[in-house]
């Protein structure tokens, strides 16, 4: 029987560049939020949890009756740093003995079921401490960090996230190709350009 690993969706930002929740934008009738919860399901993780913050009032009803856990994050404001923090301690009360968490972002327009499927499974043939996305010569998200670093997770602050933890453990993470990675919403031009390409 496979391992139960917990998926903690950070979608705490107040979206400032893009001007609005890019966690509610809509893509193919479906919301980026509802797209990542479906996702992660299909992917095979459980419990899931949501890291809300900024837009928490405006996220929070479109949650209603979803099998994911909310976890407010009241430090949003410090970075995501924090929101790792907050989701990790969710999901660890949802599954106390869980042998690694997954972290996803809402604006990754191409994760797919298959990634995540693929990275859990790697990862839990292997003894390495993690698995994380690599894109552009760096490690970023979609990442699945083993128990051995929950204490530095719990640890985190700031604008930065997890990437001083992927930087620090590079060597014994692995590292999984997903070149499509750097590719984020941030903007409405980012946004654009993503609804451009996906109509042609």
């Amino acid at each position: 029987m496979e391992q139960r690993i917990p998926l903690v969706i950070l979608a705490a930002g107040a979206s400032t560049r893009m001007g609005q929740a890019k966690q509610l934008l809509q893509a193919d009738g479906e919301l980026l939020l509802h797209r990542i919860i479906r996702i992660g399901q299909e992917a095979g993780f459980a419990p899931l949890v949501v890291v809300t913050g900024a837009r928490q009032q405006a996220i929070a009803p479109h949650l209603d009756g979803l099998p994911v856990q909310q976890a407010y994050n009241p430090d949003w404001a410090t970075g995501m740093g924090s929101s790792v923090s907050v989701g990790l301690m969710a999901a660890l009360g949802l599954l106390p003995g869980a042998p690694a968490v997954g972290f996803v972002l809402t604006d990754q327009p191409y994760v797919s079921a298959a990634l995540l499927r693929g990275m859990k499974a790697r990862l839990l043939d292997t003894e390495a401490a993690g698995i994380a996305a690599a894109y552009q010569q760096t490690l970023g998200v979609p990442a699945i960090f083993r128990s051995a670093l929950y204490p530095e997770l719990r640890q985190l602050s700031g604008q930065k996230g997890a990437k001083p933890l992927l930087r620090k453990y590079a060597d014994e993470l692995i590292a999984y190709p997903f070149p499509q990675g750097h590719i984020d919403l941030d903007t409405p031009a980012d946004w654009a350009a993503y609804r451009n390409r996906a109509d042609e």
